[in-house]
């Protein structure tokens, strides 16, 4: 279970990597010829992205739940014998104050980056937020599998 999980991150973060790279259209690349002082300049204008992909906003939506889910399992977790593998989260469940406001902080930048990223590029703004969706999904979903499989061996 460890090396799906561990493959899902590792995947995730090489494809949201690897988009944010890619040149735009439109855009100039060094490998042009530099223009002579007789031809007149050539103008492109890149298209307008002015609105932002119409499903960026569900995506925002589902990550701040899957954000909640997260914080709601994690500090639920050692009443049910679990513990927190990421050694710095660990550090702050002693104060579920200072869990909650990183939390919350992490969101919003992640919301920050991905609001500037959609004005240049709007399908590695999209395909970014889908990997982060997907990987707390994946997240989410272990955790309450713990909590469940510790719940059904109590009763035993």
């Amino acid at each position: 279970m460890w090396s799906r999980n561990t493959l899902t991150i590792v995947g995730s973060a090489v494809l949201c990597v690897s988009l944010i790279g890619r040149p735009q259209l439109g855009a100039p690349t060094t490998d042009e010829p530099a223009a002579t002082a007789t031809a007149p300049p050539i103008v492109v204008q890149a298209p307008s992205a002015t609105h932002r992909p119409s499903v960026l906003v569900p995506l925002y939506i589902s990550f701040a739940t899957l954000q909640g889910l997260d914080v709601h399992s994690t500090l639920r977790a050692p009443e049910f014998g679990g513990r927190e593998a990421n050694p710095i989260v660990s550090g702050m469940l002693g104060s579920p104050a200072a869990f909650i406001a990183a939390k919350v902080g992490m969101t919003a930048s992640i919301y920050f980056v991905s609001e500037r990223l959609w004005k240049r590029h709007k399908t590695a703004a999209v395909l970014t937020m889908i990997a982060l969706n997907s990987t707390y999904g994946a997240v989410v979903a272990h955790n309450y599998a713990i909590e469940a499989r510790a719940a059904r061996a109590g009763s035993r």
